[in-house]
């Protein structure tokens, strides 16, 4: 990697990244009395196509009435969801933009989990935001990141991502992007503690 203001575009994942705290699935099956492996091999089939869009979370909690012969009331993906801010990852995210860095979310995520960061502030902290609900393509497919880099105009050596996710990284790495994957650790506030001084 370079220097940490070589690049002209910071992509940031959002869960688990810039956010903590963000699972739900346990939560949901103690409060419905699901058992959490069948509920979690079951909602692993439907993640995707809920990131993609492809799918409403209504639908799915209707399969999961059917599937489980449980009443599911609201949306528990939201009702269950309290993450709280990861205070390194948003300092870095200010300290870039206030050296005039282009920062943006690319996260994949649903409509009904999407609104709910915009309705309590989370995504304010960025100068756009891409969202696999949005823009039907979620990570870590090579067209999540060619969409990013067409839609704000820039180059492939002049991006940096962070996510948690393996595949993502690889993925991106995969395409000539500098990425880290990040896991809570004090590599990536190491690295960009130059851009403090």
């Amino acid at each position: 990697m370079r220097h940490p203001l070589d690049y002209d575009l910071y992509i940031f994942d959002m869960g688990n990244v810039v956010i903590r705290d963000i699972t739900t699935l346990e939560a949901i099956a103690r409060h419905y009395g699901f058992d959490y492996d069948e509920l979690h091999d079951d909602y692993s089939h439907y993640a995707f196509p809920l990131m993609d869009g492809t799918i409403d979370s209504a639908l799915y909690w209707k399969h999961v009435e059917h599937q489980l012969g449980i009443r599911v009331v609201g949306d528990p993906l939201v009702d269950f969801f309290r993450p709280r801010w990861n205070p390194p990852v948003v300092e870095i995210l200010e300290a870039l933009r206030a050296r005039g860095k282009r920062v943006v979310c690319g996260s994949n995520t649903y409509a009904p989990h999407w609104e709910w960061l915009r309705h309590q502030g989370f995504l304010n902290v960025f100068d756009a935001l891409y969202a696999s609900h949005e823009m039907g393509i979620s990570k870590p497919s090579k067209r999540f990141f060619t969409h990013i880099m067409e839609k704000e105009q820039v180059a492939i050596p002049k991006v940096f991502f962070i996510d948690d996710y393996e595949e993502n990284i690889v993925a991106a790495k995969a395409i000539g992007i500098d990425s880290y994957q990040y896991s809570f650790d004090e590599g990536l506030v190491n690295y960009f503690s130059a851009i403090f001084t």
